[in-house]
């Protein structure tokens, strides 16, 4: 059944990186929606400083394992599709998406403070939840500059190089 007929495996490999860096632009970009809008609300400041804490607490904890899973699956695929026969013409591009996912996680010591700080706010109006959540988009906005943006066009490049015409 998966002879090629229907169902090329190979292609599922070529583009499986682009799928995965797709979603973890998605996130980040809900990421930077959720919280800018919950930052942006200056006349109700105080009411977020009570409450920010324990919303950035239950969203990074369940972001947190689909980071991980989507960036492992994009670093993994790429890795695959580098290596694997035949060569993929797009090797390049698959070892340079892969490279710029894994400095997606060289952000940690810069971002890990901002979070603390977030998630160890007093839940008073005069808590500083907003000015570290801030902290924390101020980072994630370059690091969706320098690594996710970047690793996502790579790994288009890449699929876009390594498959067939239909």
């Amino acid at each position: 059944m998966a002879s090629g007929a229907f169902f090329d495996p190979l292609t599922l490999l070529r583009v499986a990186p682009l799928v995965t860096s797709t979603a973890s632009l998605v996130i980040a970009n809900d990421s930077h929606v959720f919280l800018s809008s919950l930052v942006s609300l200056k006349k109700q400041r105080a009411k977020v400083n009570e409450i920010a804490p324990r919303y950035f607490e239950a969203f990074f904890w369940k972001g947190l394992p689909l980071i991980f899973i989507t960036f492992g699956l994009s670093i993994a695929f790429g890795l695959t599709n580098a290596y694997s026969k035949p060569y993929a013409v797009a090797r390049g591009w698959y070892i340079s998406g892969t490279a710029l996912s894994l400095l997606h996680f060289a952000f940690v010591p810069k971002i890990m403070w901002a979070v603390k700080d977030a998630i160890d706010a007093k839940e008073d109006p005069n808590g500083g939840s907003v000015d570290a959540i801030q902290r924390w988009l101020n980072v994630h906005y370059v690091r969706m500059s320098l690594s996710d943006i970047p690793s996502w066009t790579c790994f288009a490049i890449a699929v876009l190089k390594s498959l067939k015409a239909i």
